[in-house]
């Protein structure tokens, strides 16, 4: 059923609101990950029978029933993982559970960028957090000094999270410092995980202890939140997730998420992903051509952040100016090991707008016209970019078909 013309022939106030995001999201171009469109076979699981409360299944309530043990089974087999838990919603929620889990209070806690840290929100979550960094003049992992670090504080727990990081990084050797200075590793691949299902990214899970991260916005899915562990810790999480009330999720939720680890196997999806990088070396090309400076330079996944100081305005009012044109962005501090240096940054990722069918071209495009509008935010400039990004976008739909299986391109064709 299409569920936009059933809310037209039900509730005309609420359709119209329906038809103005439909215009906002057709007439601009998303390069935020977490406004990434939502799989329209999970979709339509949201919103199916199994969201009726009439069923003894619809809440797993702790039990691990044959929707759940598909669901980690096909976790575990994805992500090569020993141990699979989806009790939680947020990845805010999971972060606790995983800290509740490994860490006592006062522990030192080492963490890039110092990810993480906001989300320990209580007494109990009360750590010492220490900042390890990329390198002032390269913007890249220095292994060596990563090391120092964690020889120099000990800590308990070390977290790569690489929401500001653009290169691939050697999860080997970082699992080597974390065993040799007595810590643990836990990877949060919140937006790349994606790409680590499809063999993009090297897949962390062979050298950490934990891995998490979001199953909704960069990986298309509902509402969840993952954590992958070795065996040894899985006790020690599911008991974490008991005392913090996460029971379960919806059975709607539970299905959503198995269907889209069974669409992350298919060709079409790796199809995907490899085309979120093509379009991301791209828009790299683009930014420089028109005249940025890229932080890090390499690009090995979704994420492109350009240095603010190139622009005429700052990074928040770069995000504002081009919100108001279509362009959607957000912006980032990218600490460095030197506490005297950090890069206010301007972050793209190609993840949502590769959903909707944008290429090489296009992306080469729009960093250029980007790069030129942020040094002379004119009006010339804005008239410019704002006919470029409807011209391209206007008439793509959310999901590209080519990205979904043959089996249910001809089923959501209308949908899309």
């Amino acid at each position: 059923m299409n569920s936009i013309e059933l809310v037209k022939n039900f509730d005309k106030d609420l359709y119209s609101y329906f038809v103005k995001e439909i215009e906002k999201q057709h007439a601009s171009v998303s390069f935020i990950p977490d406004e990434n469109s939502t799989s329209p076979v999970c979709a339509a699981i949201m919103g199916s029978v199994l969201v009726n409360s009439t069923s003894s299944s619809s809440l797993t309530l702790g039990r691990v029933n044959d929707l759940e043990k598909l669901t980690t089974d096909r976790l575990c087999k994805i992500f090569c993982a020993p141990f699979a838990t989806v009790k939680t919603i947020t990845i805010e929620a999971a972060s606790r559970v995983v800290f509740k889990a490994l860490t006592s209070r006062g522990d030192v806690v080492m963490s890039l960028d110092l990810r993480k840290k906001e989300h320990c929100n209580s007494e109990n979550l009360a750590f010492r957090f220490v900042n390890y960094g990329v390198e002032p003049d390269t913007q890249e992992l220095d292994m060596n000094k990563v090391e120092a670090i964690a020889k120099a504080n000990k800590p308990k727990l070390i977290i790569f999270s690489p929401i500001n990081y653009s290169a691939a990084v050697d999860f080997k050797r970082l699992s080597e410092i974390a065993k040799e200075t007595g810590a643990l590793l836990w990877c949060d691949l919140s937006q790349t995980a994606s790409l680590t299902a499809a063999g993009v990214l090297e897949n962390p899970m062979k050298y950490a202890d934990v891995v998490t991260f979001s199953a909704h916005g960069a990986m298309q899915g509902p509402h969840a939140a993952v954590i992958l562990c070795k065996q040894e810790l899985a006790p020690s999480i599911q008991r974490a997730e008991t005392m913090a009330g996460h029971n379960g999720l919806l059975s709607n939720q539970l299905a959503a998420l198995a269907a889209r680890l069974h669409e992350m196997q298919t060709p079409n999806f790796k199809k995907y992903c490899n085309d979120v990088l093509a379009n991301a070396k791209a828009l790299a090309e683009g930014l420089k051509e028109g005249g940025m400076k890229i932080i890090g330079n390499k690009i090995d996944s979704h994420l492109v952040m350009i240095d603010a100081k190139n622009c005429a305005v700052s990074a928040r009012g770069a995000q504002e100016l081009l919100a108001d044109l279509g362009v959607h962005v957000r912006i980032a501090k990218v600490q460095t090991n030197d506490p005297h240096v950090s890069f206010d940054a301007v972050r793209f990722s190609t993840l949502a707008a590769t959903t909707r069918g944008l290429g090489v071209k296009d992306m080469t495009k729009l960093g250029k016209a980007i790069a030129e509008f942020l040094q002379k935010p004119d009006d010339d400039n804005s008239k410019r970019i704002y006919k470029l990004v409807v011209s391209i976008t206007a008439t793509l739909p959310n999901i590209d078909k080519r990205y979904l299986d043959e089996s249910v391109q001809e089923a959501f064709t209308r949908e899309l």
